[in-house]
């Protein structure tokens, strides 16, 4: 008997191998790893837009009291430890007319610090002064107000306000910008203003208007900003003019208010706003500040300004 081995099969005639299926553990990691970086990585995106990771270290806190009364010889400058004059023209951001002296800042020798703003009838190009405590002195949380007549006209723009600390590095309006006063034109209308970043190029501001029941450049009054962690107060004569919390701010807009700011003084002549001054503009205005003081944020307490027990500022 002849025995023969059994035909050996061609491996170009074997059907197909079915290729064997990843078990669903396996898919899920295969999935799942990737969604979960995505997850973090917006999670953690979102925690710093909105706090910058404040929380990881401790917040600025400027515990030193401030008060300066201008007090000093006439014609002299500013506490120079304290205060910059800033000069230039140039428009300075609005198509401002004026060019900023540093002679149009000086004490009057009788306790006060005056910023003169002329306006020549010619139409030559207006002075004025303005003042910065940039690089000398800021605050993060606390009590900041100043005893200010100001003047009106056509055309002026008198401002106490703040800006971040951090707009040398990242600029307007990252940095933020807090408007206290500003009247321009009129003295009867006060103007108050929160100006911060939005999404990647963009800003956003909050506004408020105050009609007021007198003309703002007939005395002195006392104009106030009080930053706390996420809230911003402000008051004229510690009557809250403008309230606004972290969350006010419009999305996609960040709070960066608890940051470290600056304090400025300054008296434009027109621009994009107020406009141009005409014939019924003063030649000399004078913007002239009595006091200005800082209180910390350990020193007034956890009661806001406005709703302390004494009634100061109640509504």
């Amino acid at each position: 008997m002849t025995v023969t081995a059994p035909p050996q099969a061609d491996p170009a005639d074997a059907p197909p191998s079915t290729p064997r299926r990843p078990s669903r553990r396996r898919r899920w990691l295969t999935l799942g790893i990737p969604a979960g970086i995505l997850v973090v990585v917006l999670v953690v995106g979102a925690v710093w837009w909105f706090t910058g990771f404040s929380f990881i270290g401790p917040r600025y806190n400027d515990s030193s009291l401030l008060f300066d009364d201008f007090d000093g010889p006439a014609g002299a400058a500013p506490d120079r430890n304290v205060w910059s004059v800033q000069t230039g023209g140039g428009g300075w951001g609005n198509d401002e007319l004026q060019e900023y002296t540093e002679d149009a800042v000086a004490l009057n020798g009788e306790g006060s610090l005056v910023i003169t703003a002329t306006v020549p009838r010619d139409g030559s190009t207006p002075t004025s002064g303005r003042l910065t405590t940039q690089g000398k002195w800021s605050f993060g949380f606390g009590r900041l107000s100043a005893r200010i007549k100001l003047p009106e006209g056509q055309g002026l723009l008198p401002a106490f306000w703040l800006l971040g600390d951090k707009v040398t590095t990242v600029g307007w309006p990252a940095a933020g910008e807090i408007d206290i006063i500003e009247t321009p034109n009129t003295t009867s209308r006060s103007t108050h203003h929160l100006h911060g970043p939005s999404g990647r190029t963009g800003k956003w501001a909050l506004n408020e208007g105050i009609d007021l029941p007198v003309s703002l450049s007939d005395d002195f009054h006392v104009y106030t900003v009080e930053k706390r962690p996420g809230r911003v107060i402000i008051a004229i004569d510690d009557q809250v003019v403008m309230d606004v919390e972290e969350w006010d701010v419009p999305l996609p807009g960040r709070w960066v208010f608890d940051d470290p700011t600056h304090a400025l003084f300054s008296l434009a002549v027109g621009g994009n706003w107020p406009g141009d001054p005409d014939a019924t503009t003063p030649v000399v205005n004078e913007m002239v500040i009595d006091w200005l003081s800082f209180e910390p944020a350990d020193h007034i307490g956890d009661t806001p300004l406005g709703t302390s027990p004494e009634g100061a500022g109640a509504q």
